[in-house]
């Protein structure tokens, strides 16, 4: 039997799940009971008192409200700070708390399909943070999965790829999104840069300024001063603009009627979609893909999370010389990561090619002069290419010798470039 293919949208307030289905080439989300249409799952792991038992959602708070377990929250904030908290007199590290809430989480689709089998996981998160995202491949890790079936990727990323999985109609121009959260009012806006081979879809990110706590809904005053505020923010970045579809999304979306008047203006002479579940569907969109040979997906996405220039190199391989790709445009920051063995050829200097989406370059160097010096073809380099972001790159030169003519030494040149 297939393993499931899962996307998980993990944000610090609740968590959203979703499992591709090849059959129908869609993802459906999973909710926490099998009757139940709130597929929203609290952030919250509930540890039971003097045994070995956690829970997590509405069952978390469930049992903390009987008396019977405490309650931990914020998990995807602590794991960004590597925080602590302590149950019991028992101290647990963030990343040991998350562990337990991921590994709970994956039993609703494991309990739902009747499959114990897990072929591949994305996390998506609202901000990328290198401390949660070392901890979710850890997560994979003590689940027995292997490296390459556990990936993360931001909202953006799955943003694009919900959209570029719907019918070619709904993006057919721009489309936009409004996601109203307990952390803020967010925009996206996804565009095509056609005339590229292949084309370029591009989705850029906004936190608003304006954004409003989701405390004010619970009042008509604050209701209506969030429907002005929403209306503003949709005046100034909708008009003059031609725009497709519009998604709202977000607890602030579950019930629209607060935002009457917003809504009278972006429903103007556009689709509008509202509801949950986006982004873990296009984490399980992403999910699928990433299993495959080649990306079903003819494009170059470009947003955060991803690179925006291509990395190269221009080396001799059975004597001719070809450009070797060490990252592409468009590859997630996180998992680029490149190992190449090379022999020098009368040089002492190591170029890497730039090269922007609008076909500039630029050359980076890594001067080899603290190398051991030996004859010309005598010596064998790894270099291993890493990046800490989407922006900032690592070079790592490592002298690996030459057989039993030259033994390797501990000599390694290290350059950080910005990209």
């Amino acid at each position: 039997m297939p393993g499931l293919i899962l996307g998980i949208d993990l944000c610090d307030d609740y968590c959203q799940i979703a499992c591709f289905d090849p059959q129908i080439m869609d993802a459906e989300q999973v909710s926490f009971a099998r009757d139940d249409e709130n597929c929203l799952i609290p952030t919250v792991l509930c540890k039971r008192k003097k045994i070995d038992q956690w829970h997590i959602g509405e069952e978390a708070y469930s049992h903390a409200l009987c008396g019977q377990g405490t309650v931990v929250d914020k998990l995807v904030r602590l794991a960004g700070k590597d925080g602590k908290a302590t149950i019991e007199g028992v101290t647990y590290s963030a990343a040991q708390l998350l562990q337990h809430y991921v590994k709970r989480l994956i039993e609703i689709p494991i309990k739902k399909y009747n499959n114990p089998q897990i072929e591949r996981i994305v996390f998506t998160l609202q901000e990328e943070n290198i401390e949660v995202m070392d901890t979710l491949v850890k997560i994979g890790d003590s689940l027995g999965l292997p490296r390459e079936a556990v990936h993360v990727a931001t909202h953006s990323e799955a943003y694009l790829y919900y959209v570029i999985s719907q019918q070619k109609e709904i993006w057919a121009n721009q489309t936009c999104l409004f996601n109203l959260t307990e952390r803020g009012l967010h925009y996206y806006e996804l565009r095509t840069l056609r005339g590229r081979t292949p084309n370029v879809v591009e989705v850029s990110h906004e936190v608003l300024e304006e954004g409003f706590s989701l405390d004010i809904l619970d009042t008509e005053s604050g209701r209506k001063l969030a429907d002005r505020i929403l209306l503003s923010c949709a005046d100034r970045l909708l008009s003059r603009k031609i725009v497709s579809t519009v998604f709202l999304t977000g607890r602030g979306f579950e019930d629209t009627e607060w935002a009457n008047e917003s809504l009278q203006f972006i429903c103007n002479k556009r689709r509008v979609f509202a509801g949950q579940g986006l982004f873990c569907r296009g984490a399980a969109f992403l999910a699928y893909d990433y299993g495959l040979p080649q990306s079903a997906y003819p494009y170059i996405g470009i947003c955060e999370g991803r690179l925006q220039s291509t990395v190269s190199m221009n080396v001799v391989h059975e004597g001719r010389m070809r450009q070797l790709i060490i990252a592409a445009a468009g590859t997630n920051w996180y998992g680029a990561r490149a190992n190449i063995e090379l022999i020098p050829d009368k040089t002492d200097v190591l170029e890497l090619m730039v090269t922007a989406l609008n076909g500039e370059r630029r050359m980076l160097r890594v001067e080899l002069d603290e190398l051991p010096v030996r004859p010309n073809k005598m010596t064998r380099l790894e270099v291993v290419v890493s990046f800490s972001q989407a922006g900032s790159m690592t070079v790592r030169v490592f002298d690996r010798g030459f057989g039993d003519f030259y033994p390797a030494t501990d000599k390694m040149i290290r350059k950080d470039f910005t990209i």
